[in-house]
Formats: structure tokens, sequence, C-alpha cells
């Protein structure tokens, strides 16, 4: 689970499901409908109660999640903060386009105070972080990395800059178990098995195996509010970005995000 952490952008360009506004909604009203989310909390309260010194580091890097856990987001932002909505749906956009181009961004959801808004909904990816040894070393994501910054320079003209291409979360030391254990690696495997049987009642085994619907939560928000024509228009904003340290085309995107009811 904690390789997930590991690096920026290794999820940037993985094929994905997306889940637009006109398809949240039923399939929200599914999930609650069919028990999805209450089978997925008690999932996640399976897992140990942790405690930590709140440092924000971990948020440096949203991991990924299953659409099933996004819903469960979902449902409680617009029970709980609906007035950050409008932030929090900006700060995704942003993410989505800069995050291989602009180091200094966070996760959306993580408040000023370094809390977690959304954290009694966390993804099991969130919860996972500092609770287990590392017992692989998963060298191929630095080399993913690697590929996508020289995929980027041949395609696009686009030069990443080297600190997010080199950029490693650090392990944390700072999780604290109520028990002073630390977590079997089976049990998060065995927690996000679960839970990918869960998305399996919301989209084709296959599609799930591939993980095309397990990305970073914060673009699963980003796509829900974007148009159709976001992805293909992506390098050209981080390349406006990288030249001028701002971008139109995304202050565009951005204004039409916050419009949307959702």
């Amino acid at each position: 689970m904690e390789a997930l952490f590991l690096y920026k952008g290794v999820f940037a360009e993985r094929s994905e499901i997306v889940l637009s506004l006109d398809k949240l909604y039923p399939q929200l009203s599914y999930a609650e409908k069919n028990g999805l989310l209450d089978k997925l909390n008690s999932i996640y309260k399976g897992l140990p109660q942790t405690d930590c010194e709140r440092c924000g580091t971990c948020c440096t890097v949203p991991p990924p999640a299953y659409i099933v856990e996004y819903l469960n987001m979902f449902r409680y932002m617009k029970k709980n903060l609906s007035n950050f909505i409008p932030e929090m749906v900006e700060k995704a956009v942003r993410f989505y386009f800069l995050e291989l181009v602009d180091i200094s961004l966070k996760c959306p959801f993580l408040g000023d105070d370094q809390l977690c808004l959304v954290y009694p909904v966390r993804p099991l990816s969130c919860r996972g972080y500092g609770l287990s040894k590392k017992e692989k070393a998963f060298l191929g994501m630095r080399g993913e990395m690697e590929e996508l910054a020289e995929r980027y320079r041949v395609q696009h003209d686009i030069i990443l800059p080297r600190e997010v291409v080199d950029f490693q979360l650090p392990e944390c030391g700072n999780v604290r178990l109520e028990d002073s254990k630390k977590v079997p690696t089976e049990l998060l495997e065995v927690s996000i098995s679960y839970i990918a049987q869960l998305e399996s009642q919301l989209f084709p085994t296959e599609l799930v195996d591939k993980e095309y619907t397990f990305v970073p939560y914060v673009t699963h928000l980003a796509l829900t509010v974007l148009s159709e024509g976001a992805r293909v228009r992506r390098p050209k904003i981080m390349k406006e970005y990288l030249e001028n340290g701002s971008s139109d085309r995304l202050d565009q995107f951005i204004k039409k995000a916050r419009a949307v009811n959702i």
C-alpha cells in the first residue's frame, strides 16, 4: 500500500472511467440502495484506529481510490461540506491539470489547519499510509515517472520539472496505533480486494481488474465537473503554465467548474 504514495504523477496518464455528473447520482443511488457504502465503511472499521502529528506530509500526493470510495466521499461532502465544495472543486481541477508541473500542490481536501476535511471517509490508500513496514522496493514506479517525463518531452515538447520526476514521499514514522503494533500487509491487501469486489458491482470486473477505476480521488472529482475535452487540453495547459507561471485556459476551466451545481 505505501508504494502508492511514493511518487507524484504515477497515475496521471492511466486510462480512467469518467464519472460525469449525470452518471454520478445514479451510481450513488445504486450504491446506497444496495448497501455498498455501508459495506465499504465496515471494511474501514476493520482497520485499527490511528493517530498522528497532523503534519500533512502524506497529503502531498493524493493516492488512488476506487469509485465506490469516491461515491462515499462525495456523499459526505454533500452532507457536511457543502460550503467548501466550490473551493475543493477548484483545487481538484488545478491539481488535475498541474500535478506534473507544480511540486507545491497538495490534496484539495487538506484544510488550512493541516487536517483532512474528509477524514471519516478517507479512502483505504490514505488509511494504509504509515501502517505497515515497506517490505518491497517498488523501483518500477521511479522508472514509470522517467518514462512519463520522456513521453511528455517527445509528444508534447514539455520538460517536466526534475523536482516532480524525482519526488518521493518519505516514509512516516509518526502514525501511532492503539495496540502499538504494525498492521500486517496482508490485512491491507485483503481489505483492498474486498473493496474491489464492491467496485465490481458498479463496473465490469475486467475494467476493475485493469484498475481503470482506481485513480487518485482528486481526479475522480475533477472529471465529474470538467468537460470531455479536458484531458486533451491538459498538455497545452501544462506547457502554458511552465512558460508563464499561469494559464488562461486553466482559469477558464476553473471558472466553469466552480459554476457547476453539484
